[in-house]
């Protein structure tokens, strides 16, 4: 077997995906800075800034990533403005990179100064001095911006100082200005490295900017398993050993996952079970080996080769962040050499999407998303498959299905672990392992199902009778959407709504995959205006006041956009008010309040979410799946939410969900949609 990898020789392997993605981001901000700064007067501050993406990129990044932004800005400034504006952005980018590095090298003012003048000026000056040289239309074009600068600093010195045009200043400005052009070989060049010496020092004073970016930002990525594993070693992912596991998230002070000995074999399906923040999601991708542990080991045959055939899948949480293609078809394509791709009408009809091939991904309802991802991992013909909570998003039928299909795979010889809030999913297990804490607490064959309780406290409360002799909230009259409409695309996802809904009132909207719960429910929350019909809160278009609504979307993630949990509720409030917007979603803002959300498990980025919609205090709340990934606690927890709020502040609340259990517990009226259309209405409860 090949020795393993050294950390230098990690260093300097390609680019990771991290890596690129910031590089993307960080140029084009970049090249914004750049392109607006070349064409507008007095544009040389917004080129300056320019400086600042690099730096940012380079402070935490290998150079290499900062070099992919300079040449990715360069090539694209080029189509833009020419060799001129490529000067420009290398400048800044050299400058930039000069700064971060040293910066991340904590290297003295001094030697940064140093290093930005050796690496960024001088060889700025003689290509510059070069191109002006062989090109006699680029000189040209460099001695009209020198008299264009030096005419609107004239203009500015006759304004202010009211000169007379053959003053003794503009005389001297002009003698200079035609002295420097005379003998641009050496003034342009010097002129240049001045201005660099000038920015390099401006730019020490940019540190205590980089090192807030660095807290704020996304940690750099320092590598899994895999990459410390030799390329040449054959993939076998299991049988696959955790021994005193431990790993513990940056800025936490508790482990996610502490100490935990577990083993993994071909031909076995196991389940883990445990209340949302328990460390389940940690635990699976230590077995996949994304994470390592900082203490304990992980052994295996050889690599885990995440997303190679043979190797590794993972169906995560959140389908939205591994659904790649355009059309379905594409996305089980994604990464496969053509020898080895799937038989796509076979493998969507084993996760229930037969002959939609063709449908765009845009266009899948949360549940079908959740099925695309399943195929994708099974497209690869994974030996290890983990599944992190793949039934969230999928009805009580496509749960079953799922389950059997897991089942199945096992029986063909794979490996499977499933993580699931469902005891009864785990029913099909040859060992069910429970979390809690970040340990393992039990570890044994399925045990029988108990009896759910702890409903009754909130269902006695819910009068199963909608409010009466009050006018209604909301009100929508023959409610239509189709997507892309008037392109060959159109789908229609709507027909016909009619549905009133009183302040104050609970309403749950129910239906199989694809019946149109998510698009009535951006209707509801006025994210989608109605392309027939009309809906309304309070008598005006609901799209027409964003303020009265508030929205949990499906995918909780998209709507925290800041990095720890306090800064995304505190938002637009006061930290007093976060905190009791926390407390108020059974989040204790003490121990959650510095956490990262990409820490959090799918339940807690729910509930944060939430939090902040409620300082809001909107009329309607809509909530989009918000059961999926929750335990029995934090559902019975979100219940008790939802009905305070009915009942003390009149908000109205639709709850749009596949999963019917303890339905009673979230309002007093349900509607079941089927091809875009109400075909059922019940009261829940009496």
């Amino acid at each position: 077997m090949k020795p393993r990898r050294t950390r230098a020789e990690i260093e300097h392997g390609p680019l990771r995906p991290g890596e690129l993605a910031e590089a993307a981001v960080l140029s084009d901000l970049a090249l914004v800075l750049e392109v607006v700064g070349w064409f507008v007067p007095f544009g040389g501050a917004l080129q300056a800034l320019a400086i600042l993406p690099f730096a940012a990129l380079s402070s935490r990044h290998r150079l290499r990533a900062g070099l992919a932004a300079v040449i990715s800005a360069a090539s694209v400034s080029f189509l833009i403005g020419g060799v001129g504006i490529v000067l420009q952005t290398g400048l800044a980018g050299t400058v930039g990179l000069s700064i971060g590095t040293t910066y991340r090298r904590k290297w003295s003012g001094p030697s940064s100064v140093a290093v930005t003048m050796a690496a960024a000026g001088l060889p700025i000056a003689a290509v510059t001095d070069l191109i002006d040289w062989l090109s006699p239309g680029f000189r040209r074009l460099t001695f009209d911006q020198v008299r264009i600068l030096w005419r609107d600093v004239r203009h500015l010195l006759d304004a202010v100082s009211h000169f007379a045009p053959v003053s003794p200043v503009t005389r001297l400005g002009q003698g200079a200005v035609n002295w420097v052009l005379a003998h641009w070989w050496f003034t342009l060049p010097a002129a240049e490295l001045l201005v660099i010496f000038v920015v390099a020092l401006f730019c020490l004073r940019l540190r205590p900017l980089l090192t807030a970016i660095g807290q704020t930002s996304l940690r750099p990525y320092t590598g899994s398993l895999e990459e410390r594993k030799d390329p040449g070693e054959p993939v076998a992912p299991v049988p696959v050993s955790l021994e005193a596991a431990r790993y513990r998230y940056e800025g936490s002070e508790a482990d996610a996952v502490a100490g935990v000995d577990l083993v993994v074999a071909a031909g076995e399906l196991v389940g883990v079970v445990g209340l949302n923040g328990s460390g389940k999601s940690t635990l699976v991708r230590i077995l996949a080996g994304r994470l390592l542990p900082s203490e304990g080991s992980v052994s295996r045959p050889g690599r885990p080769g995440y997303g190679e055939p043979g190797g590794t899948a993972i169906i995560f949480q959140r389908p939205e962040s591994q659904v790649l293609g355009v059309r379905v078809r594409d996305d089980l394509y994604w990464g496969l050499l053509p020898g080895s791709r799937p038989a796509v009408a076979e493998l969507l009809a084993t996760v229930g999407l037969g002959g939609m091939e063709e449908a765009e991904t845009s266009t899948l309802s949360g549940g079908q998303l959740q099925r695309l991802a399943v195929a994708a991992a099974l497209a690869r013909r994974p030996r290890l498959l983990i599944s992190d909570e793949s039934t969230a998003m999928v009805d009580a039928e496509g749960r079953e299905e799922v389950v059997a299909l897991l089942a199945r795979l096992r029986d063909e010889g794979l490996a499977v672990v499933h993580v699931t809030h469902r005891k009864a999913e785990t029913a099909v297990a040859d060992r069910v392992v429970e979390m809690s804490d970040g340990k393992v607490v039990a570890s044994g064959p399925p045990a029988p199902l108990g009896e759910e309780v702890r409903r009754d406290e909130i269902t006695s409360r819910v009068t199963g009778v909608p409010p009466a002799g009050r006018a209604p909230l909301v009100v929508l009259r023959d409610v239509g959407y189709v997507y892309s409409a008037g392109t060959p695309w159109a789908r229609r996802a709507l027909r016909g709504v009619e549905l009133d809904i009183a302040a104050g009132e609970g309403l749950v909207v129910t239906g199989s995959n694809g019946s149109g719960k998510t698009t009535l429910a951006w209707v509801l929350g006025g994210l989608a205006v109605p392309t027939e019909g009309r809906a309304e809160l309070g008598g005006r278009p609901i799209d027409e006041v964003p303020t009265r609504v508030g929205v949990a979307f499906q995918h909780a993630r998209l709507q925290l956009l800041r990095p720890s949990v306090m800064a995304d509720v505190s938002a637009g409030s006061t930290p007093a008010e976060a905190a009791a917007a926390l407390r108020s979603v059974a989040l204790d803002p003490e121990e959650m309040g510095p956490r990262r959300v990409d820490d959090l498990s799918g339940g807690e980025q729910r509930r944060v979410a939430l939090a902040g919609l409620l300082l809001r205090r909107p009329e309607l709340l809509v909530l989009d799946e918000p059961y999926a990934g929750l335990d029995d606690e934090a559902r019975y927890a979100l219940a008790l939410i939802l009905l305070e709020l009915r009942q003390r502040h009149q908000m109205a609340t639709v709850v749009v969900s596949h999963d019917l259990d303890n339905a009673e517990m979230l309002g007093e009226r349900m509607i079941r949609l089927e091809a875009g259309s109400i075909v059922g209405e019940e009261v829940l409860t009496s």
